[in-house]
């Protein structure tokens, strides 16, 4: 939590106190802020189908806990992922060496999932998918498969082709790179103090999914650094050249993870910049195909070649997508009925080409 002055630390301990909040194990004094921290009685395994889950229930907690009586600035609370790092114990603040960040114990207190819950009045997290077992491996037999999936028996098991990786398996794809020079102008015109820093590794990663040259992406982050300076609102929190030269070392990580884990929420809740979800025109499934029609109907009178015929799932997936063309793979499933994986199967990316 930032912006914690003195009369909001004493506001957090009287309600740590008193109950109104839930008390953490540690508090830590950062600088111009504290940190909190929960232990829990049990660790958390991080599989994949948590992570979203958590980091929900993170950001009910943080919004519960950062408010008008505990910041100095209760309407810009930074909702950070459950990734996010901290400053060591120990080590020196923003506020120089003599003021190392010092950390106090202020109970003995271990929690649940559900203790954190039910300190958040009206949260709304489920936490069932916590307790759902990890998909087991499939064991259909290569001879049933040759069966049930001769596309796939053919291209991997006869040709040898290598086995695509989804998204969440760390597949990219290339997007347009107006996508990248879009997030250069919000940078220029939206981002504010509290938000500069994460618009850099933002635009990491929109360089990544848009295939610009590390170089490039390196030479537009640090020509932004006058303009992200100028930001300044505290003095002792300037912009300078070594935090980009920080926010830089995205770059370095697992390129392919940044690309993907930096969806739109993560980059709107981490830079302070709005950027409204793709409202699909509001359109249902039989919207979307009663416009698809009157185009094709339109393209019979200005004397274009139409296929007729039934339509199939491919033709299905394309028309979902020219009407969607922001869209996601799972609302395409959701809004059209199709299976999972025939959606997959006949998805494009933006350069109308196979993932």
């Amino acid at each position: 939590m930032d912006y914690v002055g003195k009369q909001q630390l004493k506001n957090l301990l009287k309600q740590f106190g008193n109950g109104v909040q839930l008390r953490p194990t540690y508090l830590v004094s950062s600088g111009k802020g504290v940190h909190l921290y929960y232990f829990l009685q049990e660790p958390v395994q991080l599989y994949r189908n948590r992570e979203e889950v958590l980091a929900e229930l993170k950001e009910a907690l943080i919004r519960r806990l950062w408010n008008d009586t505990s910041s100095i600035r209760p309407d810009s609370p930074d909702i950070i992922g459950i990734y996010q790092g901290f400053r060591c114990v120990g080590s020196q603040s923003k506020l120089g060496v003599d003021f190392p960040v010092k950390a106090y114990k202020l109970s003995e207190n271990r929690y649940t999932l559900e203790d954190i819950k039910a300190s958040i009045p009206s949260c709304k997290v489920d936490l069932a998918p916590l307790y759902e077992k990890p998909r087991r491996k499939s064991t259909v037999t290569l001879e049933e498969a040759k069966e049930l999936y001769p596309e796939w028996y053919e291209k991997r098991i006869v040709q040898g082709e290598p086995k695509q990786k989804s998204k969440k398996q760390g597949g990219t794809w290339v997007c347009n790179e107006a996508l990248y020079e879009w997030w250069k102008r919000k940078i220029t015109e939206e981002v504010k103090a509290g938000g500069r820093y994460f618009s850099i590794m933002a635009l990491c990663s929109y360089g990544l999914k848009c295939g610009i040259s590390e170089q490039k992406i390196r030479r537009d982050a640090y020509a932004f650094l006058d303009h992200l300076e100028s930001l300044t609102e505290d003095e002792d929190n300037h912009f300078s050249r070594a935090d980009v030269k920080d926010a830089l070392r995205a770059l370095k990580g697992d390129r392919k993870r940044l690309s993907t884990i930096a969806s739109r929420e993560w980059i709107e809740n981490n830079t302070k910049v709005t950027i409204p979800a793709n409202k699909r025109n509001y359109r249902k499934q039989e919207a979307h195909l009663y416009l698809a029609r009157r185009k094709k109907e339109d393209m019979k009178v200005i004397g274009e070649v139409v296929k007729e015929g039934r339509p199939t799932a491919e033709r299905t997936v394309r028309e979902w997508q020219e009407s969607h063309p922001a869209g996601k793979k799972a609302d395409c499933i959701r809004e059209t009925g199709l299976a999972k994986h025939t959606v997959h199967k006949w998805w494009k990316d933006i350069n109308n080409e196979n993932i």
